[in-house]
């Protein structure tokens, strides 16, 4: 099963992961979504770092590695993320 986040930020997953094959966090595709499914059929290779950090939970926030590194335990670090090579 995958699960597709379509939002503008990054939302608190829960138990979400736990559930999933795979996660993919489309953000606001608007006019691109033919791309998602592209990439959801293997027709084009997922790629993309994470701009900001992605909390665990509500307790977390506001997170920022460079004012509380002893919290900082994100569920995704900033620049986390995929790049596939041919």
């Amino acid at each position: 099963m995958v699960a597709i986040l379509l939002s503008g930020r990054p939302l608190i997953l829960g138990g979400t992961l736990d559930q999933v094959d795979a996660f993919v966090a489309a953000w606001l595709p608007g006019s691109e979504g033919g791309g998602v499914a592209d990439i959801l059929f293997g027709d084009a290779k997922p790629t993309g770092k994470l701009s900001r950090t992605w909390p665990r939970s509500m307790d977390q926030l506001p997170i920022n590695i460079n004012t509380d590194p002893s919290r900082y335990d994100p569920l995704f670090k900033y620049g986390h993320g995929l790049s596939y090579g041919d």
